[in-house]
């Protein structure tokens, strides 16, 4: 189920997409072993939830992301490896999805568009950290 209305109007306006970004990742560095909790049925090494693991171990920091970076990790948490937050809220009232969103929405051409893509393609952690490509290297193990 995607978002409700409401949700987006809880995003506080005029932040910067670094800003944005920051409320993300720290909810996820903060809460990662919840997916433990949500996903119960699964194991700890299912590949989804290492998989997860990695990529926020791997998430770069507030000063050191990139805008490709951004994309990526907004594209993950619609739909991807970080979907399982999607409508988990931080201590502000805002769900990680509400944030990607807006982001997607506001600094790049929205979830489908062309820039959005292009953008989060090139992101360093594209090829190793996609949900697709970070999958299928543990069948392939």
């Amino acid at each position: 189920m995607g978002l409700i209305k409401g949700d987006l109007e809880k995003v506080p306006k005029g932040l910067t997409m670094n800003q944005y970004y920051a409320r993300i990742f720290k909810w996820h560095r903060k809460n990662k072993d919840l997916i433990l909790r949500k996903l119960g049925a699964r194991s700890p090494s299912d590949p989804y939830i290492r998989c997860y693991f990695e990529l926020v171990e791997a998430l770069p920091d507030t000063k050191s992301v990139s805008l490709e970076d951004i994309a990526f990790v907004c594209l993950e948490v619609i739909s991807g490896l970080m979907e399982w937050a999607y409508h988990e809220s931080d201590q502000h009232g805002v769900k990680t999805a509400a944030y990607a969103q807006h982001i997607l929405d506001s600094f790049f051409d929205g979830f489908f568009g062309k820039k959005t893509r292009f953008s989060a393609e090139n992101s360093k952690m594209y090829a190793r950290y996609n949900m697709s490509n970070c999958l299928r290297r543990y069948k392939e193990q």
